[in-house]
């Protein structure tokens, strides 16, 4: 199972204090390892297979913020690229056969002893490879896993403590912050109709104006540099003043990317942008989303949403830190932003 599921609300542990994770999340990278956390100061860690092939495995160890809390453990398999796994699958380190994987459907889970001797490993040298009934072999690599676990422990303020996964010691561990309490639902208010004549709106060049003026270059939208403007604007009615503008700011093969402004129907207009990378406006749920490819692949893609909240459309939700490496949509669906 991905890991979408897990990733919100995280309700408030009896600690000390908040881990302190920037409000917009943190990623980071080092060689075959990543490392993603949100502002609750939940992370995963992730490793991949070495090399840049379509074909390997992806571990990602996840663990909340908070004293005591336990890391948990999942491995998937490449599912664009070569044959997929036969189970029993066996776990094995430095040629040592650790134990057999839990299959899961999608992917296996890691039993907690299994999480262990790969933490115990994975800062050190050593081989780590995935065997399946057929025999065939996947390796993982540990290359940047002990610089990932490190900067883990150093986000969720765990240095020095016995439950540190690198770098341990006898601070108390009960002092290590909780997560931070998820924010309230953002309120959803209802839009006003559409009206006959807000479709005239679109055909106005003082209009285009208004947006290419929000614009950092021709780039963005090279569109609405023609003021006659080859694709067309739609527009959406918010409410009494504020309408919702769109147009095609660029297309390829494999993606189509819109803009998106927030606009008063009278001039000058006052045009605020959203975003120029949106796949669509729900109208139904008030929100903007955006899916957009890396590669035609599909093996790896950015994914956030923005509600409309009465004022402006509210960004609650970001994912975008996927390598490319053959999972179809990305092997782990943590976002790194969550309102």
């Amino acid at each position: 199972m991905k890991l979408q599921s897990l990733c919100w609300p995280f309700w408030a542990l009896s600690t000390l204090a908040c881990a302190a994770v920037p409000d917009d999340g943190l990623v980071f990278s080092y060689k075959d390892w990543d490392l993603a956390c949100n502002k609750s100061g939940q992370c995963i860690a992730m490793g991949y297979s070495p090399g840049d092939g379509i074909d390997g495995i992806s571990l990602g160890l996840q663990r909340e913020a908070g004293p005591n809390t336990a890391v948990t453990g999942t491995l998937m398999f490449a599912n664009l690229g070569g044959e997929p796994p036969v189970p029993p699958v066996q776990l094995v380190i430095d040629e040592v056969v650790v134990g057999t994987l839990r299959d899961d459907a999608s992917d296996f889970h890691v039993e907690h002893d299994q999480v262990l001797a790969l933490l115990a490993a994975l800062p050190g040298s050593t081989q780590i490879k995935v065997v399946d009934s057929r025999g065939a072999v996947r390796t993982l690599s540990d290359a940047g896993a002990a610089a990932v676990l490190l900067k883990m422990d150093e986000v969720q303020e765990r240095l020095g403590t016995p439950g540190a996964l690198v770098s341990r010691g006898a601070e108390d561990e009960q002092l290590v912050p909780g997560p931070r309490r998820a924010a309230p639902p953002i309120e959803r208010p209802p839009l006003v109709e559409n009206r006959p004549e807000d479709q005239a709106l679109a055909q106005l060049p003082a209009l285009r104006q208004a947006l290419r003026q929000t614009l950092s270059g021709p780039r963005q939208c090279p569109d609405l540099q023609d003021p006659t403007g080859a694709l067309p604007l739609t527009v959406e009615r918010l409410d009494e003043q504020r309408v919702l503008v769109a147009t095609q700011c660029r297309a390829n093969s494999f993606n189509t990317a819109n803009g998106y402004w927030v606009v008063q129907d009278q001039p000058p207009y006052a045009a605020q942008l959203v975003t120029t990378e949106a796949t669509q406006f729900e109208r139904r749920m008030a929100q903007i989303s955006s899916w957009q490819k890396k590669r035609a692949l599909d093996d790896c893609s950015t994914l956030s949403f923005w509600v409309w909240n009465g004022a402006q459309f509210e960004l609650w939700y970001r994912n975008g830190y996927n390598r490319c490496r053959g999972f179809r949509y990305g092997a782990w669906g943590m976002p790194t932003y969550v309102r």
